[in-house]
């Protein structure tokens, strides 16, 4: 049992195993079989000087290295082959724990932590980078709609673009304010107060006496095909003095004709049997030439029997309208005419037929107008 907690103990302060303690000894098969012709010379001399005074002392190796060594196998190369260790209980053998070995496992771990938080960062970059392509997708695609829509513009401008320079678009402004000033398109409001104010240049308001879209048309129609322009262009070169008309701004009282026909022609309007509201369309309708006095007196061969048509309705329905009358009235010995709205019941058919009987005759009275607005320019 000593022998055996020498053996374990001598193995833990050198860390190898016992059996690999006995191979040192001999390291050749030279010295195996010197060592065995030896021991047995010394038998065969021990035998015949046996009962002699005289005995020679020799050393002999240790038993303990020799049954080791005599335990081991030749290999076919000539080699010492070492046999395995004993499988006993009292035999463990401990693993080789260097410090070496130790740094490597430590580099290991350290390399590996490494390479785990690189994939981390990794794998943050690729989503990161995946959005700032998504992001980029977007801002491309938007990019391109903003372009094709600068691109459509700037068509849009050059087809619209007036021709000629700074010097015709001055022209062209000219043109429009004059025919905005005219008295038949616009009429001057009288008031001392009715004046308008822009970068410090007064003057005194007119307002529109028909929609801006019907004058853009006649303005249109009347000028020279250099001259012309587009609503927006039209509407850009109207004077800042010249305005929509306003409830406040009637301050005298309004043509009983023209209002008569436009309450009938929005009532119409209204039912859908007009495309248009307008009093210089639907003359134009009934007559060949609204500058013509013939045309507009309803005597021109060609238009005197021109109506405005009208689409198949049922004609004997119910329908109420509105017209201004004058009504007189007395306050003892005194008279007084006033102007009052008054309600009309009847049929479509007695609604179209006192419109085109008053539209016949507005033609003459509008022509009037106009014809005096054009002599006091």
């Amino acid at each position: 049992m000593k022998e055996a907690q020498a053996a374990r103990l001598l193995m833990r302060q050198t860390r190898r195993p016992l059996w690999l303690m006995a191979v040192p000894l001999l390291r050749s098969n030279r010295e195996k079989t010197q060592v065995s012709q030896r021991i047995q010379g010394e038998k065969k001399d021990g035998e015949g000087n046996v009962g002699s005074d005289t005995s020679i002392h020799r050393e002999y190796p240790d038993p303990a290295g020799v049954e080791a060594v005599e335990g081991q196998q030749e290999s076919p190369g000539g080699g010492v082959v070492v046999d395995a260790p004993p499988q006993n209980e009292d035999f463990h053998p401990q693993m080789s724990s260097t410090p070496e070995r130790e740094d490597r496992e430590k580099k290991a771990e350290k390399r590996f932590k490494r390479l785990q938080a690189e994939k981390h960062e990794l794998r943050k970059l690729n989503i990161h980078l995946r959005k700032q392509l998504a992001k980029m997708r977007k801002e491309k695609e938007r990019a391109r709609k903003s372009e094709m829509r600068a691109k459509e513009r700037l068509r849009h401008i050059e087809r619209v673009k007036p021709k000629g320079g700074k010097k015709l678009a001055k022209e062209r402004k000219l043109a429009v304010v004059s025919f905005l000033t005219r008295d038949e398109n616009s009429r001057l409001l009288p008031g001392k107060k009715d004046t308008i104010t822009k970068n410090k240049i007064k003057e005194q308001r007119r307002i529109l006496t028909k929609p801006l879209t019907e004058l853009h048309v006649l303005y249109n129609s009347e000028m020279k095909k250099s001259l012309h322009l587009s609503y927006r262009q039209f509407a850009r070169s109207r004077p800042f003095y010249v305005t929509e008309p306003k409830a406040k701004d009637r301050d005298t009282c309004a043509c009983m004709d023209h209002e008569n026909v436009h309450l009938l022609a929005n009532k119409l309007y209204s039912r859908g049997l007009l495309k248009t509201k307008s009093i210089s369309e639907l003359l134009v309708m009934i007559v060949c030439d609204p500058k013509n006095k013939d045309c507009m007196d309803r005597v021109c061969a060609k238009c005197c029997f021109e109506e405005v048509e009208f689409p198949e309705t049922e004609s004997s329905s119910e329908v109420t309208w509105e017209q201004w009358k004058r009504v007189t009235s007395t306050n003892g010995e005194r008279m007084f005419g006033n102007m009052v709205k008054q309600i009309y019941n009847g049929t479509i058919k007695e609604l179209m037929e006192l419109f085109s009987q008053k539209l016949e005759s507005l033609a003459i009275h509008q022509f009037n107008w106009l014809h005096q607005a054009e002599q006091f320019r």
